[in-house]
């Protein structure tokens, strides 16, 4: 009764962890942008019949994934309030032709300084955006460690597949960060 109150309670934080870290289509701009960031041991108990694993690996991986969830359970909690905080002043000044903005002796956009109300609000939502970037990676830095304490219980023939398969989840994070950070390099925030 113990084991099976234990295993609904991972599968339900397992559940919620998946709703919250799902990232909407309809972002607008200048909002925050939701991570899809999938624990490796997840990856790994979704996968459990094609990596073969015994029920004490299977047993182990839910123990580490568990740990995992309370250690990024406050820094979840920061990512919410980042995101919630983002959508509630979601619409960057840009300027442009029309009221903002200033021009060069050729025509073009020379800077985009506007009111300096507008830059303190830039200012805050690229630190915003920063903070969440950080707070992504130490998530990111917790799943790997938890990751590196989960392949010390495979086998020699389970390694390459599991490797594969925390490489292929860490690609798509990789690809939202680089996505974050070309936000921030062009000043989109």
């Amino acid at each position: 009764m113990k084991r099976m109150t234990r295993t609904m309670l991972l599968l339900w934080v397992s559940l919620a962890l998946a709703a919250c870290a799902r990232s909407t289509a309809s972002q607008r701009e200048g909002e925050a942008p939701a991570m899809a960031f999938k624990p490796s041991l997840a990856v790994l108990l979704e996968h459990r019949a094609e990596l073969a694993l015994t029920a004490e690996q299977v047993d182990r991986f839910e123990k580490l994934e568990f740990s995992l969830h309370e250690k990024n359970l406050g820094l979840q909690h920061q990512l919410d309030v980042l995101r919630a905080q983002s959508k509630k002043d979601n619409r960057p000044w840009h300027g442009g032709y029309m009221g903002g903005g200033t021009h060069d002796a050729h025509g073009g956009k020379g800077s985009s300084t506007g009111p300096p109300e507008a830059e303190q609000a830039r200012a805050v939502r690229r630190e915003r955006l920063e903070r969440i970037d950080s707070t992504l990676r130490q998530m990111q830095d917790n799943d790997t460690l938890s990751y590196i304490e989960a392949e010390k219980v495979l086998s020699d023939a389970q390694k390459p597949r599991a490797r594969e398969l925390f490489s292929q989840e860490r690609d798509k994070l990789l690809k939202q960060l680089e996505a974050l950070h070309f936000r921030l390099r062009k000043g989109d925030y």
